[in-house]
């Protein structure tokens, strides 16, 4: 409800007011507010507020709405309480009630005529015309499942808010020594010299004794353990396994065809060239200058239109809003100048300096795409009736392979599977997208123990484990090959870093880097001027954080990208920032408002914290998330 009442509430500045107000939030953490302690029929109480139970349902609904709208399918209340949705929704409801306690200490007020004035003067209760309309008014209010009087209720609170964060953040200045300071740090330049050493410059390692093996194996026998398996038993029910049983015939194809077959086109598109006039005469006048030889763009700017607003780009004519432009303008030849357009929102001259041809589209052609369109309607249409027929199953006791072939869906049996999807011969064992998670899911289910159905971004799943193989200790011998091979990849590493340090010192103390590098097998290369984010060739982001600590001719060295070898660098040169232009200081210092607006609402929240008692009757707020039948 607070995403939905930010969308209405009137003027830029309260947005970003409530915006940052909400998500200061989060820094509260609910699990510091959970006591115990009885409400009474409240779920929480702050200061002198209350946060009914309805309300709390109200805003986890609309918040599982908006995600629903935003990513095209719908999550359960389960998994909402499993990502911590609830806790947050509920942590929102606390925030507000804790600004509105403040509100209520401040004196703060809003009549009814005050609010209802509001909602009249904002654009988005405002038909075509500019006047209010009641029945948008109503609609919210359906929307949010409040009555009228309740939304203005909740106005009201907004508002109220608004006037104590506008405040807060109308104050909140930006220090010039601040806005330069981030300027030189942020345009600071580093110059590096650097080497890889060549790995084969080290010298051989030797074989490792019986004793150094058994010693590396006790020292990780953790490494040297099995991997866990199991046998799952996998079915699939998911939009493109349901595609395929689609009854779809020809004629439902060309039908479906003909009636989409422009989103199948390719619509004639041209570069146009606009000038728009404050009346029909100014057009007329500026018309006569082009057909006299004057360039239509330097008409255009002597009628306040600059070249970038004038030139329109590449348009189709749906993009075009006003049909007598757009029936005009696609009427044109190339290059041509059209008369004076008396167009429904605007008076233009129009010049099209380019056609490119559209191309209607055949059947044959998009024969394929049509069907996959039909079959995936029909699929989504028969996926709950699947489920239903899965769970009917499920309910008769019967096992996932047997259902899966009454239903002609696709089964999985998984024999020896590892959580990374890897069979016994190292194959690769669910496939599709969804194996991850599937599997992972596998591995927390236990045998016997019917699982819940696994909802996919396309569809369910089901797993059963059938039998589990726990990791075990592999023995010394069984793995000797792979314990000589940790101890030589050590030993390696330890000479590269020793050989490394040794040019290091070398460099320090006054040797030629360049002869160095040469002995090291390497060549001397250097960089330009780096910044903080920059990432040339051969150097690694731990290089590039040690440069940026280092002393000019300071010498270090750090592990290659490929952990094969080891570089060494010098900081040559570092170089400072160049004057911050008047573009590059304005941009620095609206961020550090909005950080600095961020930071104060922050500590605001955190005042209140300390300043009003906050209670969540627990046991109400696990039984309306559904964690006690969990």
């Amino acid at each position: 409800m607070l995403e939905k009442l930010r969308k209405w509430a009137s003027g830029w500045v309260a947005f970003l007011m409530i915006s940052l107000l909400i998500l200061s939030f989060a820094i509260w953490g609910i699990a510091d507010y959970i006591t115990g302690a009885s409400t009474g029929r409240a779920l929480a109480t702050v200061g002198s507020k209350q946060i009914q139970p309805e309300e709390f349902q109200r805003e986890l609904t609309n918040e599982l709405d908006n995600i629903a709208r935003r990513s095209g399918r719908r999550i359960s209340r389960e998994q909402a309480r499993a990502v911590g949705l609830d806790s947050r929704v509920l942590s929102q409801l606390i925030g507000s009630a804790a600004v509105e306690a403040h509100a209520s200490d401040l004196g703060l007020a809003l009549s009814d005529e005050a609010v209802v004035e509001g909602f009249k003067n904002d654009p988005s209760f405002q038909d075509a015309a500019g006047n209010f309309d009641r029945n948008m008014l109503l609609n919210v209010a359906r929307n949010l499942d409040v009555s009228e009087r309740g939304l203005i209720a909740l106005r009201r609170k907004d508002e109220l808010r608004n006037q104590i964060t506008t405040a807060l953040l109308r104050a909140t200045v930006v220090p010039d020594e601040m806005i330069q300071s981030l300027s030189e740090w942020r345009g600071e330049t580093r110059v590096l010299s650097y080497f890889r050493i060549d790995p084969d410059k080290l010298e051989a390692i030797p074989e490792p004794t019986e004793d150094d093996l058994k010693k590396t194996y006790d020292e990780n026998k953790q490494r040297f353990m099995t991997e866990p398996r199991r046998e799952l038993a996998v079915l699939s029910l998911t939009i493109d396994d349901l595609k395929k049983k689609a009854p779809i015939e020809d004629e439902q194809l060309k039908a479906a065809f003909e009636h989409t077959k422009d989103k199948y086109s390719v619509p004639e598109k041209r570069e146009i060239e606009q000038i728009a006039f404050k009346d029909k005469a100014t057009a007329e006048k500026a018309l006569a200058e082009i057909k006299s030889g004057k360039d239509f763009l330097e008409v255009a700017k002597e009628n306040g239109v600059s070249e970038s607003d004038a030139k329109l780009g590449e348009k189709s004519k749906k993009d075009l809003i006003d049909k007598k432009i757009a029936d005009a303008t696609f009427a044109l030849a190339k290059d041509a100048v059209s008369d004076v357009i008396e167009g429904n929102f605007a008076t233009v001259i129009v010049r099209v300096t380019k056609i490119e041809p559209g191309k209607e589209a055949t059947f044959e052609e998009n024969k394929e795409k049509v069907k996959d369109e039909l079959a995936k309607e029909w699929a989504v249409a028969q996926l709950r009736e699947y489920y239903g027929k899965v769970d009917d199953g499920r309910g008769e006791g019967k096992p996932l392979k047997e259902i899966a072939a009454g239903l002609d869906v696709p089964y999985y049996d998984l024999k020896g599977i590892t959580q990374g999807n890897l069979t016994e011969d190292g194959k690769m064992g669910l496939p599709g997208q969804n194996a991850s998670k599937i599997i992972a899911e596998g591995f927390k289910g236990e045998i016997g123990l019917e699982s819940e159905p696994i909802q996919l971004p396309d569809g369910y799943a089901w797993v059963d484990v059938l039998d589990i193989t726990p990791a075990k200790q592999q023995t010394f011998d069984e793995v000797k090959e792979a314990v000589k091979a940790l101890w030589t990849r050590t030993k390696r590493t330890d000479a590269l870093k020793e050989l490394a340090k040794k040019l290091t010192d070398r460099v320090k103390a006054g040797e030629d880097m360049a002869k160095v590098a040469e002995e090291a097998g390497g060549k001397l290369e250097k960089t330009g001027a780096l910044g903080r984010t920059t990432l040339p060739d051969g150097l690694t982001q731990g290089a590039m954080t040690q440069a940026f600590a280092m002393k000019p001719n300071e010498i270090s060295n750090t592990e290659t990208a490929d952990g094969q070898s080891r570089v060494v660098f010098r900081l040559d040169e570092i170089k400072k920032a160049p004057a911050p232009s008047v573009e590059l200081k304005d941009q620095l210092k609206e961020e550090l408002l909005q950080q600095l607006r961020t930071d104060s609402i922050a500590a605001y929240v955190t005042a209140l914290q300390k300043r009003y008692k906050v209670d969540i009757n627990q046991a109400m707020f696990r039984r309306l998330t559904g964690a006690d039948q969990q």
